[in-house]
């Protein structure tokens, strides 16, 4: 048999026995397909030729004579031993049918392919090694026979010979082309292609081998083990380690290369050095490791960050220090200057509107600048923000044109905008996340959370404070505001005179290709097969069911918002659907803290976000310690508006012990307090307005040993009447602008307050109580990093007689939010020794905290001032200490050491906060 035919026989066999093999060790389908697809390709590859100029050729016209008549004879031989084999493959594929059919059932119903918790086997070493094997001599026993095809010098003297290419590229003589194509008319090809496509259509996923797991029972056995440690953990071990279980897989980043730019000529323009730097410093090492190669696409991306600031002519030179290291020497050249401003026009029912015409007057580049990219774009941005922020959803850009003129080094900048018409929005429909629950709250009281009307011009601030409205006002648990905004809307873009009948040129030569497409070709779609629909994918019916349920509303509200969309395009108004959730109406926090003048104090708070339809609320906090005890209650009442003008029920009791008023007293002191309030918010500007009435009942015990004539009169009352009372009236105007509401780097606060009491009504003496207070945030510098804080406090009881003064009404320094340093309200003007309280009121603090860590700032700070008498005339106090603030989620957290350093001891405190600091 000639030595062509047995290389072909001798790969059929390798095919057939492979095709065994698998099927005896019950292989998966996909890797059956494969292999079938690699060992067809083996097996009909043709040899390739290169063409070359022997100088004899009678002796190859001889040889070639002879081997076109070996081929004549093998032909005839190799037709019957065909046809024999073709029938013996025929029922040989019969079976492996069947068999196939058997395997993809198997592999179907198999576990392991939920590639989720489930185990993945390694395949059968055995089987892997036996193909290995029968591979290795079917490819030495190819290349023994290869030696003996004639040589090429000696089949290229042809003299009638052609040459032509193959599909693949590679050239073929034209007598050997003949030869071949007579032998492949009697054997059945395989078309690889078409078996892919076929692969790729049902989507079959293999697992992934794992060289580790030599037993497929060790991952079992693996995974068992760790879920059994999870069940032994304890419960603070279980605390410690929650959420580790659901945190991704830690992916390991590629190294980059270090970049050294370097000027080789005049200066270097900044924007140049640091755009190259960034560019380049995204390239891995890994690509690096041949230099030549990485060569072109170091000098495209280092030409496109030159370009992107304006340096089109850019030179570059690079050089490999080490395996890590690129050095680029630049010469920048002239840059691309803009020749003249930018011609900016807008056209449609929005064209005069100031957020559009801002941009024309305002642009981010201007006539003598250097071209920028991100500066053109950030325009571009903005006139687009512009149109979407305001409702002009028809708009659509008719000219983008940035014209380069080289050598020049010129830019010419023209842009042309269509607003089109501006839309409205429509009235909002609110749903319940449930649609079987029913709406906690009237519609009434709905409707006034809503900042616009239906018909009102659509713009985006309006559906940014609905959302705001709904979560400020801490009704539900969730809600979510869909916009159906129409998408954005492209068209052809208008092109200079210059470039038209290139664009014309363009359009005729893809009219021209069009036309010789062939047509009727067939469109193959993929058929996207999803894990979950095999049998015995997911054993847990009930997830099943709810994975479906939630694909189908999924599907479902994709399907409604495109529904939507077209509707707001037809009637030009914008749809908004508001979903709610109300499942969880309590809320309970509790927090614990610690400080040297209170000691560890609990504070829990307790929340019904909903009392009733009407919107009405209730609050309660409750805090202890070891000298303070207090209880407190707020029912909030909506008025003409939920969030901006309601109505508050005030109740609280208090109880203290005060061991610090001097002499060996101490003082025990219980209050109860109830009143109401108004609040009004932001009817002028941001000012928010609060008027209140209080009544305030103290019961006072001062114990120790005190001679009766040491009492000074001021604090005499106290004793004489253990039962003081006060009615206040009051109104309070309050400011805050900030940056941010949980962590601001910049903002300030302010507030004034009065409050009135009648000796007639009441009220231990006539009296007015003035109360102003300052805060302010400023920070600076590079990511905020140096912030300065300051805090100032004022305040004055006006009456002719302060010793009936009620006791907890007079003026106190000292304490976290007061003169850090000292005991909590333990500054003041004394008499005898003993602690009377102030008249005046005067603190201030300035502090410095310099960020060295993201979130986390070192601070430095002093406090000074006192709680005065009518004179002013005791001594002011002084606190000062070091810190550590950390920007945590829920706010600012401060942990302070203060040096009260008025004092002869000087007392050292730890002080410990958490809230905002305006």
């Amino acid at each position: 048999m000639p030595d062509s035919n047995k290389k072909r026989f001798s790969c059929n066999t390798l095919s057939q026995s492979i095709r065994q093999i698998m099927i005896k060790h019950a292989a998966p389908t996909a890797m059956l397909f494969g292999l079938s697809c690699a060992l067809g390709q083996f097996a009909f590859a043709e040899d390739s030729f290169v063409v070359t100029n022997p100088a004899d050729t009678a002796s190859v016209d001889e040889a070639i004579a002879e081997k076109e008549q070996e081929q004549h004879e093998a032909l005839a031989d190799a037709k019957q031993e065909q046809a024999e084999q073709q029938q013996q493959d025929t029922a040989q594929a019969q079976q492996e049918m069947t068999a196939l059919e058997q395997s993809v059932q198997q592999f179907q119903s198999d576990e392991v392919y939920q590639l989720k918790d489930s185990d993945i086997p390694a395949p059968d070493q055995a089987m892997l090694n036996e193909i290995n094997q029968i591979a290795a001599e079917a490819q030495q026993q190819a290349i023994q026979q290869e030696q003996t095809v004639p040589s090429i010098a000696q089949i290229e003297a042809n003299k009638n010979s052609s040459v032509v290419m193959a599909q693949d590229g590679t050239a073929i003589n034209g007598t050997s082309i003949s030869s071949n194509n007579n032998i492949d008319t009697t054997i059945n090809t395989v078309n690889v292609d078409q078996l892919v496509n076929t692969l790729e259509q049902q989507q079959v996923t293999v697992p992934e081998f794992q060289e580790d797991a030599t037993d497929p029972s060790q991952s079992a056995q693996s995974t068992s083990n760790n879920e059994e440690s999870k069940k032994k953990r304890g419960f603070f071990a279980r605390l410690f380690h929650r959420g580790d279980d659901d945190q991704p897989e830690e992916i390991k980043t590629l190294p980059k290369i270090n970049i050294t730019v370097r000027n080789a000529g005049e200066a270097l323009d900044e924007n140049l050095q640091n755009n190259i730097e960034a560019k380049l410093s995204t390239y891995t090492v890994e690509a690096f490791e041949d230099f030549n190669i990485a060569l072109p696409q170091l000098k495209e991306m280092t030409t496109a960050a030159a370009q992107a600031v304006g340096y089109y002519q850019a030179e570059f030179k690079f050089s490999k220090q080490d395996d890590e290291t690129l050095i680029v020497d630049v010469v920048q050249n002239d840059p691309v200057i803009v020749a003249s401003q930018p011609d900016i026009s807008f056209t449609g029912a929005g064209a005069e509107v100031p957020a559009f015409q801002v941009v024309s007057v305002v642009p981010d580049l201007n006539e003598g600048d250097i071209l920028n990219h991100g500066k053109y774009e950030n325009m571009r941005a903005r006139i687009e923000k512009a149109a979407s922020g305001r409702g002009y959803f028809d708009g659509y850009w008719r000219m983008r044109d940035v014209k380069v003129t080289l050598p020049e080094d010129t830019a010419d900048i023209l842009m042309k905008y269509e607003t089109g018409e501006r839309y409205k929005l429509d009235a909002v429909e609110f749903r319940m996340s449930d649609p079987d629950k029913p709406f906690p709250l009237r519609k009434e009281i709905l409707e006034q959370l809503v900042p616009f009307k239906a018909g009102d011009d659509y713009t985006e601030w309006r559906t940014n404070l609905l959302s705001s409205n709904l979560i400020g006002s801490r009704y539900f648990n969730y809600t979510l505001v869909n916009v159906a905004k129409p998408d954005p809307i492209t068209k052809p873009l208008e092109l200079p005179p210059d470039l038209a009948a290139l664009e014309q040129a363009q359009r005729a030569e893809a009219s021209q290709q069009q036309a010789t497409t062939p047509e009727g070709e067939e469109v193959t779609s993929q058929n996207v097969v999803v894990e979950d629909e095999f049998v015995g994918a997911n054993a847990d019916e009930n997830q099943n069911a709810e994975l479906a349920k939630s694909q189908t509303e999924a599907e479902q509200r994709a399907e409604e918002t495109d529904k939507l969309k077209q509707q707001a395009r037809e009637t030009k108004q914008v749809p908004v659907i508001v979903t709610l959730n109300a499942d969880k109406l309590n809320s309970l926090e509790t927090g614990l803290g610690y400080g040297t003048d209170t000691g560890v104090r609990l504070r829990t708070q307790y929340r019904r976000a909903i009392v009733n339809d009407r919107g009405h609320s209730f609050d309660a906090n409750f805090q202890v310690s070891e000298n303070y005890q207090s209880l407190d209650g707020r029912y909030n009442i909506p008025y003409k508006h939920p969030l901006n003008d309601y109505f508050s029920l005030v109740g609280g009791y208090e109880h203290e012990v005060n061991d610090d008023i001097g002499q060996g007293v101490e003082l025990d002191t219980e209050s109860a307090i109830v009143g109401a309030e108004r609040t009004i918010k932001k009817p002028m500007g941001n000012w928010q307005q609060n008027m209140s009435v209080r009544y305030r009942l103290d019961r006072m015990e001062a114990t120790g040993d005190i001679d009766a004539d040491d009492i000074p009169d001021a604090f005499r009352v106290v004793s004489d009447d253990p039962e003081q009372e006060s009615l206040l009236f009051g109104y309070e105007l309050s400011r805050t602008d900030q940056n941010n509401y949980v962590n601001p780097t910049k903002g300030f606060r302010q507030f004034y307050r009065v409050e009135v009491g009648s000796e007639s009504l009441l009220t231990e003496t006539d009296m007015a109580i003035l109360n102003a207070g300052w805060r302010f945030i400023y920070s600076l510098g590079e990511n905020n990093d140096h912030q300065f804080v300051g805090r100032g406090d004022l305040g004055y009881i006006v009456t002719d007689d302060f010793d009936h003064v009620p006791y907890n009404l007079r003026y106190f320094a000292g304490g976290d939010q007061s003169i850090r340093g000292y005991d909590y309200e333990s500054l003041g003007p004394e008499e005898d020794d003993l602690l009377i309280g102030g008249q005046a009121l005067a603190v201030g603090s300035i502090e410095y905290n310099y960020q060295f860590k993201e979130g986390w700032r070192a601070a430095v700070f002093t406090d000074f001032g006192n709680a005065y008498d009518e004179k002013f005339s005791n001594e002011t106090m002084y606190g000062v200490g070091v810190g550590v603030r950390w920007a945590s989620p829920v706010g600012p957290i401060r942990i302070d050491v203060a040096a009260g350093v008025s004092e002869d001891s000087v007392p050292i405190r730890l002080h410990f906060f958490i809230g905002p600091p305006l």
